[in-house]
């Protein structure tokens, strides 16, 4: 899933998954997902959704709440040259 897809209901950006399956289904479509098997189009984006979601909720947590062991933090550093 791109970072620069954003999710859109009835033409409006949104921060939240639709409720109703057809719309989720259609949701999925857009975002590239199969258009033969709606069922499994779904179910790839909310594993996808998921894997994204946990990846971005580690990457802050090391960030924000564990900087001085977070080694995404220490390369951050290196990287911008304020740690060697």
């Amino acid at each position: 899933m791109s970072n620069t897809s954003y999710i859109t209901v009835h033409d409006l950006q949104t921060h939240s998954l639709p409720a109703e399956q057809e719309e989720l289904e259609q949701c999925a479509i857009r975002m590239g997902y199969s258009t033969e098997d709606r069922k499994k189009a779904v179910e790839s984006f909310h594993a996808d959704h998921q894997r994204h979601t946990e990846i971005v909720h580690g990457t802050f947590q090391s960030l924000f709440l564990e900087p001085e062991t977070s080694p995404i933090f220490k390369a951050m550093l290196k990287t911008i040259g304020i740690q060697s």
